[in-house]
């Protein structure tokens, strides 16, 4: 019975309308041809066989009848494709009728409504100056269009009137939350003066509006619809459907808090990009996220509201098992405000060093605390285990090691006993010489330039560095470039607001090798660096392993941890 009901679905559904919503399609011959939706192509391979009615990729193979096709794109089960396609189509599936849209009259005044707007923008005198600050915030006529951005006309029932004239009921209009009625019983349009993002269902829909104001005046900066019977804000994302086609390639949707950030990924190229509208994120928000892709880009501001938010969006994400990463935004900017200063170059760029929830949950952590301070030591603690619950294992034991390395500090996450590894031991002296040396060079590199931060602070730990004053310079420094994003180093501004070393400092710049330049000449020269001070931390661990062969009692782990002691050993040149 199924069996014949899906036969009756793919053969009255347009395979070409159906395709046409993922793929641009071109007529050749009898076919019609596009680029894969699945796969990253240059020469068109998905066919379109109308005679046939299916569609099908020789590339990748993927593709197929009507349900088929629609259960891949939508990631979505065979059985919630069928019954997609049967409510289009009117047919009953399963023990239900399927019935017609039974909203239809709504969403044709939304329609309605979002073509007024989008014709106000560019034929309007007050249209004009909206569309004049749209164009200063950098969107183009192309983005305009694709995002069906409009304006609502400073006029008291513009709107209305106009859906009056179309016959549309006055009830519909006001249980949409475009129309209200005054006192005197006049009625008057909700959004006024304001420009216009129509927000969608996952079914391509305008559901709803969201109006920015262009009067400085304004308190509400911001006005969104209520909810009514076709929009529900916590079951909706901004852009979702939209980004429906392109996740397939992008492998990724980007996660923002509001509209222009979504625009300023779309620039960037990120055309799977989705916003919760400036409200923190529900489970049925990650559950529409994880129908599509199973990989999510966390791409808040970068101020402390939009960290906490961040935070927050983590477990809600993770427990829909979608695999999270998250974009690291400096200075307190938000995609769009990056974007505007910097350009999408360097936004592509930061997509390649994203973080991930627990990278960046402990870096977050450690601001503004005092590790001094027992209060500060045991809120670290505690948010560091809420971050790390049920994690892998090895990621537990790694950020274990990492807090107790960097920051002395013992998490016990599973509330045991640790056995991390005594650093402070007898080592060859000429080791600890290079090592010093090489932290001095590196300390004076930094002092100039950033050119070379990543491959030290990922190779170098702050507990590597026994003097305490160069310790906390390093620390310093870290501090400055994590805030600045300029090249060069400004060391007025540094000695006057990031450091309390400032002898330290003028003793490095009054060297031979900082006035001359004696320092990191090119990638060759911090390896060799490097290999000085990789030496040093491997003598601290066969340190560390000796001191444990004093309290093993079993055969094997004593066997395993001297042949540790063996191959650290060999690794070790001294010359």
């Amino acid at each position: 019975m199924q069996d014949n009901i899906y036969q009756k679905i793919n053969e009255q559904t347009d395979i070409v309308a159906l395709v046409s919503k993922y793929v641009d399609l071109t007529k050749r011959g009898k076919n019609y041809m596009g680029l894969c939706p699945f796969h990253d192509e240059k020469t068109p391979s998905f066919s379109v066989t109308p005679e046939k009615n299916i569609a099908f990729c020789f590339g990748c193979k993927k593709g197929g009848a009507p349900i088929t096709f629609l259960a891949q794109i939508k990631n979505i089960s065979n059985a919630d494709a069928a019954k997609e396609l049967a409510q289009e189509l009117g047919i009953e599936f399963g023990q239900t009728k399927v019935q017609n849209n039974p909203f239809k009259h709504l969403h044709d005044v939304m329609n309605d409504a979002a073509s007024f707007y989008q014709f106000a923008l560019k034929n309007s005198e007050s249209g004009k100056l909206a569309y004049d600050y749209l164009t200063n915030r950098q969107l183009s006529d192309e983005l305009i269009h694709h995002f069906e951005v409009g304006y609502a006309p400073d006029q008291i029932d513009s709107l209305y009137k106009m859906l009056r004239s179309k016959n549309h009921s006055v009830s519909d209009m006001m249980s949409l939350g475009l129309v209200k009625q005054n006192e005197e019983g006049h009625y008057y349009d909700v959004f006024r003066n304001r420009i216009t993002f129509p927000i969608k269902d996952e079914h391509g829909q305008i559901i709803a509006f969201s109006g920015r104001t262009l009067n400085k005046n304004e308190k509400a900066k911001y006005i969104n619809s209520t909810e009514t019977p076709i929009f529900k804000k916590g079951l909706t994302l901004y852009h979702y459907f939209e980004s429906i086609r392109p996740v397939v390639k992008q492998k990724h949707v980007i996660l923002h808090e509001g509209f222009f950030d979504v625009f300023a990924s779309y620039k960037a190229g990120f055309e799977a990009s989705v916003a919760t509208m400036g409200t923190a994120i529900t489970s049925d928000q990650a559950k529409l996220i994880r129908r599509i892709t199973d990989h999510v880009v966390i791409a808040y501001d970068g101020d402390n509201p939009g960290i906490q938010a961040t935070l927050h969006a983590i477990p809600i994400l993770k427990r829909q098992g979608l695999s999270i990463s998250i974009l690291n935004l400096p200075n307190k900017m938000d995609p769009d405000d990056f974007v505007l200063k910097h350009g999408v170059d360097k936004y592509q760029a930061l997509f390649n060093k994203l973080l991930d929830p627990v990278q960046f949950g402990y870096i977050y952590y450690q601001k503004d605390k005092d590790f001094k301070k027992s209060d500060d030591i045991t809120k670290f603690k505690q948010e560091m285990k809420q971050l790390l619950v049920g994690s892998d294992p090895t990621i537990i034991d790694l950020y274990e090691r990492r807090s107790f390395d960097e920051l002395g500090i013992q998490l016990l996450i599973n509330e045991h006993s640790s056995s991390l590894p005594v650093k402070q031991k007898p080592i060859d002296r000429k080791v600890i010489s290079r090592a010093e040396r090489s932290i001095d060079i590196i300390i004076m590199d930094l002092l100039k330039q950033r050119k070379y931060l990543d491959k030290i602070r990922h190779s170098i730990l702050l507990t590597d560095i026994t003097d305490p004053k160069k310790r906390e310079l390093y620390k310093d420094l870290m501090n400055y470039y994590e805030i600045n994003s300029d090249d060069a180093l400004n060391l007025e501004a540094f000695k006057m607001g990031y450091t309390k070393e400032i002898e330290l400092v003028e003793t490095y710049c009054k060297s031979t090798d900082y006035c001359k330049n004696l320092l990191i000449q090119n990638d060759k020269t911090l390896n060799d660096i490097l290999v000085h001070f990789q030496n040093y931390k491997k003598q601290l661990e066969i340190q560390s392993l000796i001191k444990k062969t004093e309290s093993i009692t079993d055969h094997l782990e004593m066997n395993r941890t001297l042949k540790a002691i063996d191959e650290l050993r060999k690794q070790v040149k001294i010359k």
